[in-house]
């Protein structure tokens, strides 16, 4: 079993990565180059494996101070939906805390939710 702590954050011109314990990730600033992707998609990847391991029933990814990424990001938040829907292990819920001052979130979250309701839930803090 791993904990959320010593998971390594890497490191994303122009975004922020927080861990909070006992299961918040918080991302500041903006995600704009493809390149970075592979790096965040094994974050991700190992977020959902702490949390398959630790059998949690929420994971919460506050993304209301993410204020652009590219599609290719979008895709990231999928993927992790993907992981949850299709992980053979008892699923946990995804919350994502997202802000109304940023369009991006308003669109991309809407279309994620009507895709992955079992999954995936969206708050709004804003």
């Amino acid at each position: 079993m791993t904990d959320i702590a010593a998971i390594e954050i890497p490191r994303v011109e122009g975004l922020g990565i927080e861990l909070i314990l006992p299961a918040t990730i918080k991302l500041t600033g903006m995600i704009t180059k493809n390149g970075t992707n592979p790096d965040l998609a094994g974050f991700f990847r190992t977020v959902h494996g702490d949390a398959i391991s630790r059998g949690l029933r929420e994971v919460f990814v506050d993304v209301s101070r993410l204020t652009f990424v590219n599609s290719s990001a979008i895709r990231l938040f999928i993927d992790w939906a993907s992981w949850i829907k299709n992980d053979k292990a008892p699923p946990y819920i995804l919350r994502f805390v997202t802000s109304r001052r940023f369009t991006w979130q308003q669109t991309a979250f809407a279309a994620l939710t009507s895709l992955m309701k079992d999954v995936l839930v969206v708050e709004r803090v804003d």
